[in-house]
């Protein structure tokens, strides 16, 4: 090694020992703060302090160095906070761990009608579960909101086409709970009348998520225009229901056994591995110890480094962060809501304490859900 690298890095590990111990001491000080606030009922983040002191170790370190100083400090300063907040041990959020029992046979609200990728992936989360048909997922949420059914089964996200966005928005609309989740593997078929051929088609119909995870066959067929439909069972029923070999509807090989069509094409996704992942939500939470999936909703001050500073903090607990989603905020321009998924479960007394902690320092926190993901 070179030896000049080796004496400068001497003097780093002995910098490092000092400043260990200047920490351990400012951790010393900051529980002597966590006493005071806790006998006096004061909140552990004080952002007009952090502010200053932000602002005064900036302008101490010179106009160079200040940035990457700043940067340290607001790391140092979460860090306070979460040790102020462990020695003031704070009490759960409370509502994410009632123990209800799943209903044996509930009755599950599905969007679209019989043959919808909902029923199947409701049957698969509820094996003996009564589906109920919806013509829109605001009625499938609506059905739950006034207690006419136990949960609605809903997608959320495509491996192909992306996630399901207005989905996002009712899940924070109607604060609904989510009870459990599945993927289910999605096969698309052309489905048309029987005697008609690919020459024959001009029209195809289907849900838009489905006409975007064919969008590469539906290119191949020149001569065919794509039409959107509420749902892709609804879509082949209304093809049987017209009996014209030039309409065809984009749907499960359940579809055509059900309402008597042939499959022209099969597997007529664009990719090999089309994914669709559906959740149920409940009114109730239904917690037990093979919860492994949580998501919450939230949104952030408007301040640098907001976001990263948030995320840090699951990095911190090793949480491994499973998806983040922004929807625009409803009713504010250029504002948006953060949709989180992470792995866990709210019996850990850390993931207990990092909700508390986001739903007292956050502008807004919606706690959505610990269940099971099958």
């Amino acid at each position: 090694m070179n030896e000049q690298l080796a004496q400068v890095r001497k003097q780093i590990n002995q910098t490092d020992e000092q400043l260990s111990r200047f920490f351990s001491q400012r951790m010393d000080l900051v529980a002597r703060v966590a006493k005071i606030k806790k006998e006096a009922g004061l909140p552990i983040y004080d952002p007009a302090r952090e502010a200053q002191v932000l602002d005064r170790v900036s302008t101490a370190a010179g106009k160079e160095k200040a940035p990457y100083l700043r940067r340290v400090y607001q790391s140092l300063m979460d860090a306070s906070k979460d040790y102020e907040r462990d020695l003031m041990k704070p009490q759960p959020c409370g509502e994410e761990k009632t123990k209800d029992a799943f209903p044996l046979y509930p009755k599950v609200a599905c969007q679209g009608v019989a043959g919808a990728f909902s029923g199947e992936a409701a049957r698969r989360m509820f094996p003996d579960g009564i589906l109920v048909f919806v013509p829109t997922w605001e009625e499938a949420f609506q059905k739950v909101s006034l207690g006419e059914c136990d949960f609605a089964a809903l997608p959320v996200e495509n491996s192909l086409a992306g996630s399901v966005g207005q989905v996002y928005d009712l899940l924070l609309q109607y604060r609904l709970k989510i009870s459990r989740a599945c993927r289910l593997l999605v096969e698309q078929n052309l489905l048309a009348m029987p005697g008609a051929t690919l020459d024959d088609i001009t029209e195809i119909y289907s849900h838009p998520q489905g006409l975007a995870q064919c969008k590469k066959f539906c290119a191949s067929l020149g001569q065919a225009r794509t039409i959107p439909m509420e749902n892709t069972a609804a879509a082949a029923k209304m093809v049987a229901a017209l009996g014209n070999v030039h309409k065809a509807a984009i749907a499960s090989s359940y579809c055509a056994e059900m309402y008597g069509l042939e499959i022209l094409a099969p597997n007529i996704q664009t990719a090999a591995h089309n994914t669709t992942r559906f959740v149920a939500v409940s009114k109730n939470h239904f917690h037990t110890e093979h919860c492994n999936k949580i998501s919450v909703v939230f949104s952030l001050p408007h301040q640098p480094g907001a976001l990263n500073r948030l995320l840090s903090q699951f990095a911190a607990l090793a949480l491994n962060l499973t998806k983040i989603e922004s929807r625009p905020a409803k009713g504010k321009s250029f504002e948006y809501d953060f949709y989180l998924d992470f792995s866990g479960n709210t019996s850990s007394l850390q993931i207990q304490q990092l909700m508390e902690k986001l739903s007292q320092e956050l502008p807004a926190f919606t706690f959505l859900g610990n269940y099971e993901e099958i």
